[in-house]
């Protein structure tokens, strides 16, 4: 079994509040938007079964995007295998929300991942 699981989600968007509206009535998924227009989305079920996520309007950082979020141990070490792999590194290890350190990069392909260490 994996120690860096995937556990959260997000799409970066162009409108995040109308992207937001859009999925909750596809869906029926909940919101609750913060004051930085963040909506975290519960996307779970009642078992508490799925992943929840988050739609937002991106502040240019990084392009338009969905992303998963994967738990690292070590957001450095992970982005530096993430690089030696192939990954391009959108953004260099930071101090995100709550303390975490957050970084970014796209695979091969060109999907974005977020890697999050616990602090």
């Amino acid at each position: 079994m994996s120690s860096n699981p995937v556990f959260f989600w997000e799409i970066n968007a162009h409108d995040g509040e109308k992207l937001s509206a859009f999925y909750n009535a596809v869906f029926d998924w909940g919101t609750e938007a913060d004051d930085s227009g963040f909506h975290l989305t519960r996307s779970v079920d009642e078992d508490g079964q799925g992943i929840a996520g988050g739609i937002f309007t991106g502040k240019g950082q990084i392009p338009p995007h969905r992303a998963l979020y994967v738990r690292v141990d070590s957001a450095s070490e992970s982005l530096d295998r993430a690089r030696e792999a192939g990954a391009k590194v959108l953004l260099e290890p930071f101090e995100g929300p709550n303390g975490n350190t957050l970084a970014f990069f796209e695979d091969p392909e060109g999907h974005t991942l977020g890697l999050v260490q616990k602090n």
